[in-house]
């Protein structure tokens, strides 16, 4: 039973009784004998069931009931098949056995060493980079010569005769830590604390 009646009429289960009679008219008014020749027809007849059930409140009453046990009765059985299928799904998963999930240590290793292998080539086959040029910028650990006379540092080559390597530049107002020598920066960024050779 899907609400046969409510179907005939047009309307839905939840209708009031003015929708009920609003449909009722204009289907009678379409399928009345007079339209068709003094003949009732089978779709007239199944209106005025459907007006009959539909528009007492006590017999729709008992209908509306019918149709919540029959939808109960329905979804029972589908509760009942979905069950069963869940039972016969755990049983064919009982008869498989699966072993458990294992690391996959021989594709990580295998991973680990391609990549080594990897970065090894690209370092046998890659140039080395150039030496960063002259731009009397101090920066730890550039290679500086000095002027005694000024308390300067001035950047040089590392390949060149050299005075020192800056370790640290720290402000005008900070002292250098022992056993490294202060140094004025020729473009006035700071002090250079330089480790002299």
């Amino acid at each position: 039973m899907q609400g046969v009646h409510y179907q005939r009429l047009g309307v839905a289960p939840t209708a009031t009784p003015e929708e009920i009679r609003t449909a009722y008219r204009n289907l009678a008014r379409i399928h009345h004998p007079d339209k068709h020749g003094g003949k009732t027809s089978t779709r007239m007849l199944e209106i005025n069931e459907a007006w009959r059930v539909l528009s007492d409140p006590v017999l729709r009453y008992k209908y509306d009931a019918d149709l919540r046990a029959h939808r109960n009765e329905v979804n029972e059985d589908e509760a009942l098949l979905r069950r069963e299928r869940l039972q016969n799904i755990a049983v064919d998963a009982d008869l498989r056995h699966y072993s458990p999930a294992k690391f996959p240590w021989k594709f990580v290793v295998g991973v680990f060493v391609l990549g080594t292998i990897l970065i090894l080539a690209l370092g046998a086959f890659s140039k080395p980079s150039e030496p960063t040029p002259i731009d009397n910028v101090l920066r730890v650990g550039s290679c500086v010569g000095v002027n005694e006379f000024q308390q300067e540092a001035y950047e040089v080559e590392c390949t060149e005769v050299h005075a020192g390597v800056v370790e640290q530049i720290i402000p005008f107002d900070a002292v250098c830590p022992y056993p490294l020598t202060s140094y004025r920066d020729r473009q006035g960024m700071g002090k250079a604390c330089v480790a002299l050779s």
